[in-house]
């Protein structure tokens, strides 16, 4: 059933205010939400909203008499994952900020690019779905599946708080108490080893962050702000973190730490911070190879120097970190680094610490 806009408002403002668990909004606080933001008059007109998001979009909306508060049942659930807006710019409006911060080329051009993605998979779909015939009783179409960073639905919640500059409270496990856990899920599965049981790690701490961008890498989602408690920035992986919740107190940053942070990702590979400075970093790829990164460029600052026959030559302007050393691996005997000769050290290095392991 088409919804109007000024529903479609109601409705999206208390999908997302229920959907903060582990928290509980009890009925009043919810009107009130609805009264300041959307307007709505009375508690009745609440009420309807809810059974309607209920019936029409299925939402398992749920009441706690303890808690005093309504919940979600399934905490996976959002209704805007199954819904369209009859103003779908809100929508474009999310996709934009994402693609914003996680590629260097244009925006629009990204988009574009998403969307068409978007109507050939449908494409496909229809494809494969209308045909009654045997060889659809077989899988015709393989994509490469990936497996998916964790705790993605995070993402639009750090997107509004960086865009209404609001800090955010989480939980944050470590890695050292990661692997603690898994330990003691090997420890406790095997029913041969007589070692004692490692100490189960403490609940993590919970962190306040002025969140500053977001980065998507590899599939892994993480977000940088500023850290009030060290007085620098910090980097926290989504997967990693748990309880997420928006505060009400307005983030301030420091000038330095915003530029940093800022003008730092425009030169970095991947997630991992350096040291260094900002370098031209030339590389020399197979003339196989080098189609590949001309068709697929490495950073947004790549620029082609050369492309001959024997040899394609490309330019990027990057600090050097181990991200990019990482990458730079994965092409094997058809990259030579030309400069600069300390990423070169590190590259010799890297591979003969590789070779003394066979």
């Amino acid at each position: 059933m088409p919804i109007t806009r000024s529903a479609f408002q109601r409705y999206r403002l208390i999908d997302e205010t229920i959907s903060r668990y582990p928290r509980r909004f009890s009925k009043q606080r919810l009107f009130e939400l609805c009264q300041e933001k959307c307007g709505i008059r009375s508690i009745s007109s609440l009420e309807k909203d809810i059974q309607r998001m209920r019936e029409d979009h299925e939402a398992p909306i749920e009441y706690d008499k303890r808690a005093n508060g309504y919940y979600y049942s399934n905490p996976q659930f959002r209704l805007l994952s199954l819904m369209l807006s009859p103003d779908d710019m809100d929508a474009l409006d999310y996709a934009r900020e994402v693609l914003a911060a996680t590629q260097g080329a244009t925006v629009a051009d990204e988009l574009t690019n998403a969307l068409q993605k978007v109507r050939q998979s449908l494409d496909i779909i229809r494809e494969v779905k209308s045909d009654g015939s045997p060889a659809n009783s077989r899988r015709i179409v393989y994509v490469e599946e990936k497996i998916l960073g964790g705790n993605r639905q995070y993402v639009p919640m750090l997107i509004r708080a960086v865009n209404q500059n609001r800090q955010v409270a989480f939980r944050y496990l470590k890695h050292e108490d990661a692997v603690s856990m898994r330990t003691i899920a090997v420890t406790v599965k095997s029913k041969t080893s007589a070692r004692p049981l490692p100490v189960m790690p403490e609940r993590p701490k919970l962190r306040i962050l002025h969140p500053i961008l977001l980065r998507e890498v590899a599939d892994s989602w993480y977000v940088i702000g500023y850290d009030a408690a060290s007085g620098g920035e910090r980097t926290f992986a989504l997967d990693r973190m748990s309880e997420l919740e928006l505060l009400d107190d307005p983030c301030d940053v420091p000038p330095a730490i915003l530029t940093n942070v800022s003008e730092l990702f425009e030169h970095i590979y991947g997630i991992t911070d350096s040291h260094g400075p900002v370098e031209d970093i030339v590389l020399s790829f197979s003339p196989l190879f080098g189609r590949y990164v001309k068709s697929k460029p490495i950073h947004q600052t790549q620029e082609v120097l050369s492309d001959t026959p024997t040899e394609c030559v490309v330019r990027l302007r990057l600090a050097p970190n181990r991200d990019l050393l990482m990458h730079l691996r994965s092409y094997g005997e058809h990259l030579t680094i030309l400069q600069p000769a300390s990423l070169v050290q590190e590259m010799k290095e890297s591979l003969s610490a590789t070779l003394a392991r066979y």
